[in-house]
């Protein structure tokens, strides 16, 4: 009865697609990587092993060797033929540190000894056509990736007014990627802000990881590190543009900002607004890139302080000009007035 329960609601959870997947159990798996691995498969490995506690995990990168850390001494089975695609799920990042340890603590949470656990990683692309029309679509949205510190309560924000644009010199494939929205649990913010972003032309995934420094109570935001699994590289980028800001306020620049490693590899946030301390989620007063004293303004001083000398010189020429104290007069004797060269 209740294996019929569990069947009926896996039913609702999934539905057809094309991916991959990796198992593992205390109890022994049996599955063929040679033929396709189906929703009814799937139903049958729980039925043989007595309704186990299922927890599922998608991931947007193929399974890679640190899986081991959690596997061994567990039967696994891989299937890379999969047509099912869960609705229910843990999202992972793609990165093995941070995946081994949410893993870990899903894990931790069951109290059952019969657990089954999986990992999905769809490999479904779209057409080419409908890729181009969703990237225009896209294109002109703003977005807002935000995180929250679990351990101070703080939130991380980063603004950009159109998604941004990774340009690279080292890929002919794929030499500009937009980097548009991603679900909010694909973002962490530790001591750097994660974020995992899937682009707009590929099904692979960009991992972007900000780094911030406090000193004498402003925090700095000078680097970024990007990986792209599709190439499978890394680029160290830095910014020359001073962001920063006071604690508890925003840093905003209109315009776009570049991070650059030197190399042509160039990372484009624009109309940038960011802050890492941010009680409740939302940006705090803004610290603005534009100085007060900006040559537009000084060009006004110069041109102001010009016309008041002037102003103030004829004003002085005016109070000296002394007026005559005497005047013709038909009662009086007629002026004389002398005037020698």
């Amino acid at each position: 009865m209740l294996s019929n329960q569990l069947i009926s609601i896996f039913s609702l959870f999934f539905s057809v697609a094309n991916a991959e997947i990796f198992m593992w159990s205390s109890r022994e798996l049996r599955v063929s990587p040679l033929q396709k691995f189906t929703e009814k498969e799937f139903q049958d490995v729980v039925r043989k092993m007595g309704s186990p506690q299922v927890f599922l995990f998608r991931s947007p990168s193929r399974i890679n060797a640190s899986i081991k850390e959690i596997t061994d001494g567990y039967h696994s089975a891989y299937n890379p033929n999969a047509e099912l695609f869960p609705e229910n799920y843990t999202d992972l990042l793609g990165n093995s540190d941070l995946d081994i340890q949410k893993i870990r603590q899903v894990l931790n949470s069951s109290k059952s000894e019969n657990v089954l656990s999986a990992i999905i990683t769809p490999t479904v692309r779209r057409p080419k056509r409908q890729s181009e029309e969703s990237a225009i679509n896209e294109s002109s949205k703003s977005i807002i990736y935000r995180a929250q510190n679990s351990n101070n309560k703080l939130f991380a924000l980063l603004y950009s007014s159109k998604p941004l644009l990774l340009k690279r010199n080292d890929s002919d494939e794929f030499p500009e990627l937009h980097l548009g929205r991603t679900n909010d649990d694909m973002v962490i913010y530790d001591t750097r802000l994660n974020v995992m972003v899937i682009p707009m032309e590929t099904t692979g995934k960009v991992t972007l990881r900000f780094t911030f420094s406090k000193v004498n109570g402003y925090w700095y935001m000078s680097s970024v590190k990007v990986t792209d699994t599709n190439t499978n590289k890394e680029y160290n980028l830095t910014t020359d543009e001073d962001i920063m800001a006071p604690e508890y306020f925003s840093y905003h620049c209109n315009g776009y900002s570049v991070f650059s490693d030197g190399n042509g590899t160039e990372l484009f946030i624009y109309d940038i607004q960011v802050q890492i301390d941010s009680k409740d989620g939302k940006f705090g007063d803004v610290n603005d890139c534009v100085t007060f004293t900006t040559a537009p303004i000084w060009s006004g001083l110069f041109v102001t302080t010009i016309l008041g000398i002037g102003l103030i010189v004829a004003l002085s020429a005016i109070m000296d000009i002394k007026t005559m104290d005497k005047f013709d007069n038909h009662k009086t004797k007629n002026l004389a007035i002398t005037i020698s060269e």
